[in-house]
């Protein structure tokens, strides 16, 4: 296996890493709009914003982020009379132990998140029969470890590793396996396995665990809603589609129920959100240099390039190629000293604009097209309201988009 990793390409080493050691995790998008949830069949690119809520640029000076409360869990049923008996715990607990491991596919003893064993091993029943009828996930518990067995995604590889590493990683877990040291030399290798403090059963286990059997459409929907930021209609399969559409009230009420995760129904598709923005391994919005210029970058995009009939409005639009860098130039004008944006990336903006819009990419707000990018319907999520007039741009770095005017939103400080 580390010969396959060392000679796979860096996409491919990922694809496979996801296969083999499953422990990607949960991505979501942060924020939920406070307005009404609009009409069935209202777009993204018209429907309510997070603008007001969701930019750290735009907050105000003493800001301090207060995390949101998760959805009242339904009341317990009683359990007796006596003025001493507690009340049942099962669904506030399931529910805890069910997100983690969404979260943390792996959890071991002496890891970061050990002090939770016990709660999964409590409940492992009960989570291992949910993921099997949910995900078609499988759930495995050792001495000293859990273990959620997940499907591979493209892009989800393990962060900091290329091929070499990977292969490193997999001569570390033989080891590991033997009751050997792993003795690498390679400092990802050795901070990853401080993060996993691996057991001997689990280092096997990693390594040789069967693979998942193939999932229908109704388990690949799910395991997209539940995994991946957003899932648009036009990226399915005939099948899925057509399910998607048929069952998706009733799926995102199921994920609702086991995660707690609130479903946002546009007509290009579906995004769960996490009411306490935690489910997820990126945020956006969050803080830093990149997540914050991305963030920025697509709210500007929407307002250029936003379609104006909303009817026919198309799930993405492609990106004059100009205009990706003319406004990032302008954003770090605007932005990049006074919000202590980081010198590496106001001083070499190839790179800014490489990582930005790979952020974009992974969040699900932009996609490649061949030397191009498209814009995607839940980018406008994040931008101030449509106001149906042309405005030309207004920064130095600005190139005017081609094409027919288009709905614009430049007043950025009345929020």
């Amino acid at each position: 296996m580390a010969e396959r990793f060392a000679a796979a390409a860096p996409a491919e080493a990922d694809l496979l890493a996801s296969t083999v050691f499953g422990v990607h995790g949960a991505r979501h998008l942060g924020g939920a709009p406070r307005q009404a949830e609009p009409a069935p069949g209202t777009s993204w690119w018209h429907g309510p914003t997070v603008h007001h809520t969701t930019s750290p640029l735009f907050r105000p000076v003493g800001y301090r982020r207060t995390r949101r409360e998760a959805p009242a869990l339904p009341a317990p049923r009683p359990t007796g009379g006596g003025r001493h008996r507690k009340p049942e715990r099962p669904t506030t607990e399931l529910r805890i132990a069910a997100r983690l491991l969404l979260a943390h596919p792996l959890v071991t003893a002496e890891g970061p998140h050990g002090a939770a064993l016990a709660l999964i091993r409590r409940h492992a029943t009960t989570l291992a029969e949910r993921f099997h009828t949910l995900l078609g996930y499988r759930l495995t518990l050792g001495p000293d470890h859990a273990r959620l067995h997940k499907s591979p995604l493209p892009g989800r590889g393990l962060p900091g590793l290329d091929p070499a590493g990977y292969a490193e990683l997999v001569r570390a877990l033989a080891a590991l396996a033997r009751g050997a040291q792993p003795g690498t030399s390679d400092d990802r290798v050795r901070a990853l396995l401080d993060q996993w403090r691996p057991p001997a059963e689990l280092a096997a286990d990693l390594l040789t665990a069967p693979a998942l059997p193939p999932a229908g459409p109704e388990l690949t929907v799910r395991r997209l809603l539940a995994e991946t930021p957003v899932v648009l209609l036009d990226d399915l399969a005939p099948a899925e589609r057509a399910h998607l559409l048929a069952a998706a009230p009733a799926e995102t009420e199921r994920f609702a129920d086991v995660l707690g995760l609130t479903a946002e129904i546009r007509a290009e598709g579906i995004a769960l959100l996490d009411p306490a923005d935690e489910l997820t391994d990126l945020a956006l919005p969050g803080p830093g240099t990149l997540a914050q210029a991305a963030l920025l970058l697509a709210e500007r995009l929407v307002e250029d390039l936003r379609p104006v009939d909303t009817d026919t409005a198309p799930p993405a639009v492609l990106i004059p190629d100009a205009l990706i860098d003319g406004t990032l130039g302008d954003i770090t004008d605007d932005y990049g000293m006074s919000a202590g944006w980081d010198a590496g990336y106001l001083a070499d903006l190839a790179a800014f604009r490489r990582d930005a819009l790979d952020l974009l990419h992974r969040m699900g707000l932009a996609a490649p097209a061949g030397r191009n990018w498209l814009l995607r319907a839940p980018a406008a999520r994040y931008a101030p309201r449509a106001e149906l007039q042309p405005a030309p741009g207004s920064g130095r770095h600005s190139r005017p988009a081609a094409g027919p005017a288009q709905p614009r939103g430049r007043d950025r400080q009345a929020v």
